[in-house]
């Protein structure tokens, strides 16, 4: 009779095996799958849009738009130089610039990219500045 249970119990073992395989593999697919929704819906383009002015001196400065209101990557950036003077840009890394001239204006877009606008360095020649406006996208 022992044995008969003991069977028994191994055959109600073997047969829920299955699914606690199936339930494994889909929790396991469900955390694979969440962090590229949540990337997705964070990318995705909201329509809105966020005016910034900074001013440029011969300091090379920065500001991350992850850490400022909205808190989000932007999809594009529009740029107006108010001068005196031409400054420098470079979107995410510093040694990637381009050079806006005084009241020329320059839009950089990243949709569809797979790095969006994170960071913003600007600077001028030594001894001359700029005032840049900046209406970012996100």
């Amino acid at each position: 009779m022992a044995e008969k249970a003991l069977t028994t119990y191994d055959d109600d073992m073997m047969d829920a095996m299955p699914q606690v395989l199936m339930l494994l593999f889909g929790v396991m697919f469900l955390m694979a799958i969440l962090p590229i929704t949540q990337s997705a819906q964070a990318q995705a383009y909201q329509g809105r849009s966020i005016p910034k002015t900074v001013k440029a001196n011969g300091e090379l400065k920065y500001f991350d738009v992850r850490y400022d209101y909205p808190y989000t990557l932007w999809i594009s950036a529009y740029f107006i130089n108010d001068g005196p003077d031409s400054v420098e840009i470079a979107i995410n890394y510093p040694g990637d610039k381009f050079t806006i001239r005084m009241n020329e204006t320059i839009t950089v877009s990243r949709s569809g990219a797979q790095e969006r606008i994170a960071t913003i360095f600007y600077n001028c020649e030594k001894g001359k500045t700029a005032t840049v406006r900046i209406t970012g996208e996100y």
